[in-house]
């Protein structure tokens, strides 16, 4: 993501009209937004399993793959997808040797029915490469370190906490992209090109909010930590 590009907790406040507090919570009170006290319950029920987790390490091999390299590559090959101008159809009188030119801005009789189809297509995409991938991370931790098991059961467990609330809250932005298109589509002042890049930002936004827990495990698997 640019630098000039926030993320996507900063874009649900930022096109929610949310006033962002003046100072960030506490680890504690951050977390106590997340998990209920049934999770707590759950959590502490798993720590004994995860603290008992006592793989030993075996070597790094050159056949092994680097993560921090596959991460960057997931990382690129998905925001290059999110990044495609979208191919509209055209009519056949402006076609160029048969081949159908991207279009910049929607036709003006376009609902949002496309940018929909496009926003599911690309979430489809990340959950195909990002799970699997998060996936590998944790094999890789489990035979590397003790340390490193302990982490992948502890991201194992949290993964299946926290799932229904991160998608409650990509849930938010597919309903506020829909509500800001038709601001846009009803203001004439407003440019459909910037709704485009409006909806690519969003969508690397979820992309870098997806891969920050699969970032901390190549993060920990560089360090050994």
């Amino acid at each position: 993501m640019s630098s000039g590009t926030p993320g996507l907790i900063g874009l649900l406040e930022t096109w929610s009209a949310i006033e962002v507090r003046p100072t960030r919570p506490d680890w504690a009170l951050h977390w106590s937004a997340w998990l209920g006290p049934l999770d707590a319950i759950a959590l502490r029920g798993a720590l004994p399993a995860i603290t008992k987790a006592t793989k030993a390490a075996a070597p790094r091999t050159a056949q092994e793959p680097d993560l921090s390299q596959a991460l960057q590559q997931l990382r690129d090959d998905l925001t290059g997808f999110i990044r495609q101008a979208p191919v509209r159809p055209v009519p056949a009188q402006v076609r160029v040797a048969g081949i159908a030119q991207a279009a910049p801005e929607p036709a003006e009789d376009e609902d949002y029915g496309s940018y929909r189809q496009r926003y599911l297509d690309i979430q489809r995409r990340m959950d195909l490469r990002i799970g699997p991938f998060r996936q590998h991370c944790r094999e890789v931790l489990a035979r590397t370190s003790p340390r490193l098991s302990q982490l992948a059961l502890m991201d194992t467990t949290l993964e299946d906490m926290l799932g229904e609330r991160a998608q409650a809250l990509l849930a938010k932005l597919s309903a506020l992209l829909e509500r800001r298109f038709h601001r846009y589509r009803q203001d004439a002042a407003l440019s459909m090109a910037t709704f485009e890049q409006d909806f690519q930002d969003a969508l690397v936004a979820e992309l870098h909010f997806r891969l920050e827990p699969v970032a901390g495990l190549v993060e920990a698997w560089q360090t050994g930590a």
